[in-house]
């Protein structure tokens, strides 16, 4: 019996203590965001300014130059080429792509095509929306000053692919068809450049990652609009052969940043693209968001696999359709009134004008195009779009770009998922 006391003793003792012990929440010291035009800062107005040879042309082929580079490596490697004449042919090369290649380019896209700088008004100051976007609120509630490159980086870009195209960057391609390889550059595919090419780039700058911090990784649904709207991909076994190239092209990406010592991720699953104001009534919406379904199914099941490769890696994957979705069926809870149509009403959508533009088979730079086409009739000060009078109660900017205020609702959301994950974050409703 006195046995028995003894042990209640210590049990009521440890359950006193219990409720003061507690697992220290991980810091978010600083973050890197890739993705596409959901997540862009501004990254593809100073890559076509780069093609207009207003700002450096050496940022348009930094891809492009670190896959060569690569290559270089790779044949040295397997041909046991001496590392003296390795940095010599490096730097040869790295000088023909700084001070030669770039300029090249730049004149080649002046004398073709008068490239847009994208996206001008009536978005606000190059970002696809009408405001700041997710990931620059998001930076406020990990106490992150997105000014401030040592803590924040943003790698995304308008119209960005998931799937890779580096069958078209091959040395021999560059060598024996140098304009059509050029080309390329500029017709979508390579220009914005696709995850795969920006992470390249992205570790040519910083060959060791830290592990303190996080990666986000919001890529993919240029991947689905693109080929649908373009190339007709209504079959499912093709559809389903496609979802796994797109993330074939995520795992190469997130294998990479790995490899240099990443281990933080946050990996946004797809919104139902079929639910925007440009799909929501047409034939498609039923067939992108069941590629979507797929994807992001596909998607927590290749996460999983990672893990298992890297057990000491912190994934945290995020639904962004559910969020979507929730928004959807209860506007008046995050404030909205309209959720299908888009603040922003095009005059003459004139797409027929733009099958030479660079972007003709890219939707969203398209689009973007498409906004500050000017029409002969049009009389002086006329704009080819009106602009809504309340944007804070529309859900979606335009035809597939949510609002700032749908963004600052969006960082809300991620932030209240990573505070569950374990992060030590401040979430604030942008709302409230």
């Amino acid at each position: 019996m006195a046995q028995y006391i003894r042990k209640l003793r210590w049990f009521l003792i440890l359950c006193l203590f219990v409720p003061f012990i507690s697992f220290a929440a991980t810091p978010v010291k600083s973050m890197v965001v890739f993705g596409d035009s959901l997540s862009d800062t501004g990254n593809t107005t100073h890559l076509l300014k780069s093609l207009r040879q207003e700002e450096d042309p050496a940022f348009l082929v930094a891809p492009f130059k670190i896959f060569v580079l690569n290559k270089m490596v790779e044949f040295a490697e397997e041909y046991y080429v001496p590392q003296m004449v390795l940095d010599s042919g490096i730097a040869i090369v790295t000088d023909f792509f700084d001070n030669q290649l770039a300029p090249y380019i730049a004149n080649l896209v002046s004398k073709i095509k008068l490239v847009p700088v994208l996206p001008g008004k009536p978005y606000w100051n190059a970002r696809f929306s009408n405001g700041q976007v997710w990931n620059e609120y998001l930076a406020k509630m990990l106490s992150i000053a997105p000014e401030d490159e040592e803590v924040y980086l943003n790698r995304a870009f308008g119209g960005s692919w998931t799937a890779t195209y580096d069958y078209q960057l091959t040395v021999w391609n560059l060598i024996r068809h140098p304009l059509g390889t050029i080309k390329n550059l500029i017709v979508g595919k390579l220009v914005p450049p696709s995850l795969g090419l920006t992470v390249q780039a992205y570790l040519l700058e910083h060959p060791a990652l830290s592990k303190e911090t996080v990666f986000f990784i919001f890529s993919g649904s240029n991947d689905y609009i693109n080929v649908l709207f373009f190339e007709d991909n209504y079959n499912t076994e093709v559809m389903s052969t496609y979802v796994d190239n797109v993330l074939s092209g995520a795992g190469s990406a997130v294998m990479k940043l790995m490899q240099a010592g990443a281990r933080r991720f946050v990996i946004m699953g797809l919104p139902h693209i079929g639910d925007t104001p440009r799909v929501v009534q047409t034939t498609d919406r039923e067939v992108l968001n069941n590629a979507i379904d797929m994807h992001n199914d596909r998607l927590r099941n290749r996460m999983q696999e990672w893990a298992k490769i890297y057990p000491d890696a912190n994934f945290l994957y995020i639904d962004m359709s559910d969020y979507f979705e929730r928004a959807l069926k209860n506007p008046e809870t995050y404030g909205f009134t309209n959720t299908t149509e888009a603040c922003i009403d095009v005059k003459l959508p004139m797409y027929d004008a733009f099958r030479s533009s660079p972007f003709a088979n890219n939707y969203v730079l398209r689009y973007a195009q498409v906004l500050q086409y000017r029409d002969a009739s049009f009389a002086a000060g006329d704009k080819n779009y009106q602009v809504c009078d309340t944007p804070e109660s529309y859900l979606f900017w335009d035809e597939i770009h949510p609002s700032t205020r749908a963004h600052g609702l969006l960082a809300f959301e991620v932030c209240k998922a990573m505070k569950y994950h374990g992060y030590d974050v401040t979430c604030q409703n942008p709302i409230e």
